[in-house]
């Protein structure tokens, strides 16, 4: 049975409920919403996917991250994800097939290159063994991400953990790409696999699922940064 959500004020601040019930955190935190705009995305997700289950809702969990874990301890998620800066998927790559090399200097080079510019030198390579990026850069990027706010943090993370690369969720999440172009990027090879051996439909089922989740994140960003403006 889906869910059926409804939302509600009350002394200022909106959330939702099922069956006169409140929907808490996982922790069982109140959200305590100042904006309507950001509870009613939560409201039409469930109802226009027909969601049977709170934790379907990728708004519901990022909403969750950001009140029971970012919000609590923000330095521990910001060193969580930087983890992913030594491997970074779009810093390994190959260097044949001659059309898979041109894809990453096409695709992943022009990336690398707008981080540049805002100082974040970051190397890549045709090896398997680690690479240890530059400190200055992993330094501004830390620096950079405490500057972000509980959402667009939460966003981030989740993103990183889905595509590998937090260097494409950083530009990501500061709308220097769109979902699509994440999607390209984030699935590069397997797209090019693809077209060369044919569609694996469970692989393909994934990754659709995935765009759709960049889709409904971008969107949340969007209204985010709009809010502070």
């Amino acid at each position: 049975m889906c869910l059926k959500p409804k939302l509600k004020c009350s002394d200022g601040f909106f959330n939702l409920f099922i069956n006169n019930k409140e929907i808490k955190t996982p922790e069982k935190v109140s959200f305590n919403f100042k904006e309507k705009i950001f509870p009613d995305l939560i409201l039409k997700e469930i109802k226009r996917f027909k969601l049977k289950k709170l934790n379907q809702s990728i708004y519901y969990n990022i909403f969750s991250l950001a009140k029971d874990k970012i919000l609590v301890n923000k330095q521990k998620y910001i060193a969580e994800v930087l983890k992913y800066i030594n491997t970074d998927l779009i810093c390994y790559w190959e260097n044949k097939p001659d059309d898979l090399y041109a894809l990453q200097l096409d695709n992943w080079n022009s990336q690398l290159k707008k981080l540049k510019k805002e100082e974040l030198d970051f190397d890549y390579t045709f090896n398997i063994i680690p690479i240890k990026q530059k400190k200055s850069s992993i330094e501004l990027l830390k620096n950079k991400l405490i500057q972000l706010d509980d959402i667009i943090l939460s966003c981030l993370l989740i993103v990183t953990k889905t595509t590998s690369s937090l260097l494409l969720s950083y530009l990501f999440i500061t709308n220097r790409i769109n979902p699509i172009d994440l999607y390209k990027n984030a699935y590069l090879h397997e797209i090019w696999q693809s077209k060369k051996w044919g569609i694996v439909e469970e692989e393909n089922e994934k990754r659709e699922s995935d765009l759709l989740i960049f889709k409904k994140i971008y969107k949340l960003i969007k209204i985010s940064y709009e809010q502070k403006n």
